[in-house]
This record gives structure tokens, C-alpha cells and sequence, in this order.
């Protein structure tokens, strides 16, 4: 039982470290760890708001799984469930932290496509440049043979 709570306290180890330098935007961009969306890679702005929006949260994961690793040391029978829930704990935590910079990586994609003429949200891209006029008095018409048909 001392192996697990050794593997526990190494990923703890290593969930925390790469919390702690996502959260301080000091993660270099790498092929190995961190976000591996599209658009976290287009840009190094991308990469750091991601994982500075991620950091956080992985590093509750780390806490908690360090806590389960704690608790793995001195477990016996029952008492292995609150370390398998601390596992959990940091299970979601990991993959809450990947959604919320992959999120935040495509915000900036967005913004960055609106502010470079693109077309985002708010667009209006192909709109005419002025609104038609409107023949009030034919519309009323249109509208007074509906009524009677």
C-alpha cells in the first residue's frame, strides 16, 4: 500500500508544479504537457491565457491528491475510500481546468478574429451599408386585402 501512496504523492508532485507555473504563466510552450487543443497552439498569448485560466484549478487538484496521498500512508480498510475520493477530486479538477483554458483559448480566438475584421459573434458582415426604404402606404395595403381574403 506504500507504493500507491507513493505514485499518489508523485502525481500530486507534478499536478502541483504544473499548476503553480500555468497559474504564474511561466508554463513554456512544449509538445509534452499542457493543452493540447488547436487553439491553444496558434499563438503564445493563447498558450499562457490558457493555462494561466487552468492553473488554478490544477492546483486544487494537486492539493487534493496530495492530501489523498497523505492519507494513503496511514489507510487501512475503510478509510481507503476518502483516498480514492480525493483521487476523484483531483480527477475532476484536472479535466475542469483543461475545459476552462480550452474555453479561454478560444475566447481569444474569437476576440482576436473581431478586432482583426473578421467575422465573429457580433458581426455584420454582409449587411447593406443603409436600409431600405419602406413603402408604408403599399404595406398597409398588402396588409388590408390580407384582412379581407
Amino acid at each position: 500500500m506504500t507504493v500507491i501512496a507513493v505514485i499518489l504523492l508523485v502525481l500530486a508532485g507534478a499536478l502541483l508544479l504544473f499548476g503553480v507555473l500555468s497559474w504564474a504563466r511561466k508554463l513554456p510552450g512544449n509538445a509534452i504537457f499542457g493543452l493540447r487543443v488547436p487553439e491553444v497552439r496558434k499563438s503564445e498569448e493563447a498558450w499562457r491565457a490558457a493555462h494561466a485560466a487552468a492553473g488554478p484549478i490544477w492546483t486544487f487538484g494537486g492539493v487534493a491528491l496530495l492530501f489523498g496521498a497523505m492519507l494513503a500512508f496511514v489507510s487501512g480498510g475503510w478509510m481507503w475510500v476518502f483516498t480514492v475520493v480525493t483521487l476523484l477530486v483531483a480527477l475532476v479538477a484536472l479535466s475542469l481546468g483543461a475545459n476552462v483554458g480550452a474555453r479561454t483559448a478560444s475566447l481569444i480566438e474569437d476576440s482576436g478574429d473581431s478586432e482583426e475584421g473578421g467575422c465573429g459573434q457580433d458581426c455584420n458582415c454582409g449587411a447593406p451599408a443603409e436600409t431600405p426604404a419602406v413603402d408604408l402606404a403599399a404595406l398597409r395595403k398588402a396588409a388590408s386585402e390580407a384582412d379581407k381574403a
